[in-house]
């Protein structure tokens, strides 16, 4: 049998209780059909700072829900999660697991450096406390955030609401923010549904676009050996390794 047609198992542990489905539609695109997703839960009480350290004490636990699947392979898709503590992540559920464990901001900061991206734009589902928190662990690892971008106005304690973006509230901002310095921009919550809208928002951004979901898909895809070439992140990839030919 083709290598390519072994079958794989990709664990998520994901927000219990989210209303929202994004992340498993553009995993169902995204992953081929001999992937199999299992998905594991862990309570976030509220989008905070304090809420989000709940989430991530829980995350260990949460690893007894993959017993019966025993994973390749193990994804925590929380972008802020993992800014704060993604080589803690990494190790504990690694150690714990015995399979490898990838985190957003982990693999965003390597698709950046790779791609020679330095100086980005970000569009925060989760509020100024938490974005700024993104801010700090990109500034550590040299990327400039130009903009940080809320796509909420109004601050709010309703965690639900950051399952349910608004496409045209994205398409919104995108009309009236300013993303002037940026080399690309980045949207870092799983629950933005950009597929329907990602001509819209190119045409209005003009820059390169990255999402958590892509992110995380092509970082799994990699590490599983699967081909990855039919994301549109794959794009970046390509011009870049021109790029880098065309200086041979």
């Amino acid at each position: 049998m083709e290598k390519s047609r072994k079958k794989y198992v990709v664990g998520v542990i994901n927000v219990r209780n989210t209303k929202s489905s994004v992340m498993e539609e553009e995993f169902a695109v995204g992953f081929p059909d001999n992937v199999e997703i299992v998905m594991a839960y862990a309570p976030l009480e509220l989008v905070s700072y304090d809420g989000l350290m709940g989430f991530l004490d829980a995350l260990p636990g949460a690893l007894d829900q993959f017993i019966d699947k025993d994973p390749d392979i193990i994804i925590v898709p929380s972008l802020t999660g993992s800014a704060i503590k993604g080589y803690e992540i990494v190790n504990i559920l690694e150690q714990r697991s015995g399979r490898p464990v990838i985190v957003p901001a982990l693999e965003t900061k390597k698709c950046f450096k790779t791609l020679g991206i330095r100086q980005i734009a970000i569009v925060s589902a989760f509020g100024v406390e938490l974005g700024l928190l993104e801010q700090l662990f990109f500034r550590n690892h040299d990327i400039e955030v130009m903009n940080l971008i809320n796509i909420f106005d109004e601050p709010s304690d309703d965690r639900l609401r950051i399952d349910q973006v608004d496409s045209a509230l994205i398409l919104e901002k995108a009309r009236k923010e300013d993303f002037r310095g940026a080399q690309a921009v980045f949207f870092d919550s799983p629950t933005y549904k950009l597929r329907p809208i990602i001509e819209e928002l190119k045409s209005l951004i003009k820059l390169p676009l990255f999402s958590v979901n892509q992110i995380i898909i092509y970082s799994a895809l990699k590490r599983l050996g699967l081909p990855a070439d039919h994301l549109p992140i794959a794009e970046y990839y390509r011009e870049e390794e021109e790029r880098r030919q065309s200086r041979v």
